[in-house]
């Protein structure tokens, strides 16, 4: 009866979603882009207090996942099952009228998965999962015009449950976990560390990152790091940074380790009269180095990743090639989802088989946009090992994956996505599951916010 129940929920809520899509689509344009129905409050320079909430919701199905072993690799089949998530909160901003601004905001996921094991094996011999808990819940100041030689917002200051970012998500992006008894494991609503301080400082191009974090992790490993970035922005080229942070942790090999990173994002001809045609080019790197602690040996990560969009043909399609690798002692820390492909790497083996350690990868990617409300990404994979010894099998070749995600973004408020995958394993996939089927999967998604 409960698993009934959860599927007349599930069914339901879809069916709300498309409701609202079809309302939405017919509602004029100035309606879509209306303020927030649940703001109640409005005070002095810009000052507010309302409250919001996203709902999510997605259905994946797969023929022969874990390449026809998925029983042996998870302990359960893992044909297709569903996800949600409700987010809801309230989120604040106050304006004082010489010393700055204060600003706030809590809330709370509910994440669920139902009917069947995940890709990840995350709920394996749990059965389905739901779990509420709290997600932000933090404080802060900036500092407005207080120190105007130096710039608007020159200083800020937060605490709290909150989400620490660097860059496109290469190394900080997500300090919370999904799946398991949480629940949702694709659809990832948590992002927010277990508590984070973080101080800001932005002057001209210069921004400069001051901060202490502990994940909320699960199962927690008591992980706490600290550190500092350097930002410089030039005005049209691009940006480039840096950054070193020092890890306590109950694992060994993470425990006193220090962190280096350097990172750039340029459109490097920018700049330049009479190169018009190059000005489209961008560049983006990264590299990351941790000395680890005596006993371990050291890891180092990277990419690199040149993309052009031909802004005169129709569709203006954007053409990426990126390689990245991470070698065998690269630990790959709090990475997250920031764009498709950064940085979970395919959405069948990056989602669900394999993370960024003892990996290298070939990525080209090609994005269009028929319409501004339609977004199409077509990728390619092909994935190789570091050292396929400390994988556990003989063979370096992994696999190559193909994935198409297609995003209509119908409003502000609603939002659709459907990905279609396919992974052909080569013989490192082969030895590490047992199975040699080619592995397919599709996924629908919606998401509806205010």
């Amino acid at each position: 009866m409960a698993c009934s129940i959860k599927k007349t929920t599930f069914v339901a809520f879809l069916s709300f979603l498309l409701v609202a899509s079809l309302a939405a689509g017919n509602a004029p344009a100035e309606e879509t882009a209306a303020a927030n129905p649940l703001r109640f409050y409005n005070g002095p320079d810009n000052s507010y207090l309302e409250g919001f909430i996203k709902t999510d919701a997605a259905f994946f199905t797969q023929n022969n996942s874990w390449f026809g072993e998925s029983r042996d690799n998870l302990g359960r089949n893992s044909n297709h099952w569903w996800e949600s998530a409700i987010t809801a909160g309230l989120q604040g901003s106050y304006f004082f009228e010489s010393i700055g601004e204060m600003y706030g905001k809590f809330d709370a996921v509910q994440g669920n998965t139902g009917n069947g094991t995940d890709a990840a094996g995350s709920n394996a011999g749990r059965g389905d999962a739901s779990d509420i808990r709290p997600e932000h819940a933090y404080i802060g100041w900036r500092s407005g015009s207080l120190f105007s030689s130096l710039g608007k917002d020159f200083l800020d200051i937060s605490f709290g449950r909150q989400q620490y970012k660097v860059g496109n998500g290469f190394l900080f992006y997500d300090e919370s976990s999904d799946g398991g008894d949480r629940g949702a494991f694709w659809i990832g609503p948590r992002h927010a560390a277990d508590y984070a301080g973080i101080l800001r400082l932005k002057t001209g191009g210069f921004s400069s990152d001051f901060v202490y974090f502990k994940p909320d992790d699960n199962p927690n490993s008591d992980t706490k790091i600290g550190g500092a970035t350097l930002d410089y922005n030039f005005e049209k080229l691009g940006n480039v940074g840096g950054g070193f942070y020092h890890i306590d942790s109950d694992i060994d090999s993470r425990d006193a380790m220090k962190v280096y990173d350097g990172r750039l994002s340029l459109t490097p001809f920018e700049a330049f009269e009479g190169l018009s045609f190059l000005k489209p080019f961008r560049v983006e790197a990264e590299y990351v180095y941790e000395d680890a602690d005596s006993g371990f040996d050291n890891g180092h990560g990277w990419y690199v990743s040149g993309g052009y969009q031909f802004e005169q043909i129709p569709w203006k399609p954007t053409l990426t090639y990126r390689y990245a690798h991470f070698d065998k002692d690269y630990d790959a820390l709090y990475y997250g989802f920031s764009d498709w492909g950064y940085w979970y790497q395919g959405e069948i083996l990056g989602e669900y088989v394999l993370v960024n350690e003892n990996l290298k990868s070939h990525m080209v990617r090609l994005n269009v946009s028929p319409i501004d409300s339609l977004t199409v990404n077509l990728f390619y994979y092909n994935f190789k090992l570091d050292d396929a010894d400390a994988f556990g099998v003989q063979s370096d070749d992994y696999a190559n994956e193909w994935d198409l995600m297609i995003d209509w973004t119908v409003n502000d408020y609603l939002s659709f996505t459907a990905v279609g995958a396919y992974v052909d394993p080569d013989d490192g996939a082969k030895e590490q599951t047992g199975g040699n089927d080619n592995w397919s999967y599709m996924m629908l998604y919606g998401s509806f916010k205010f």
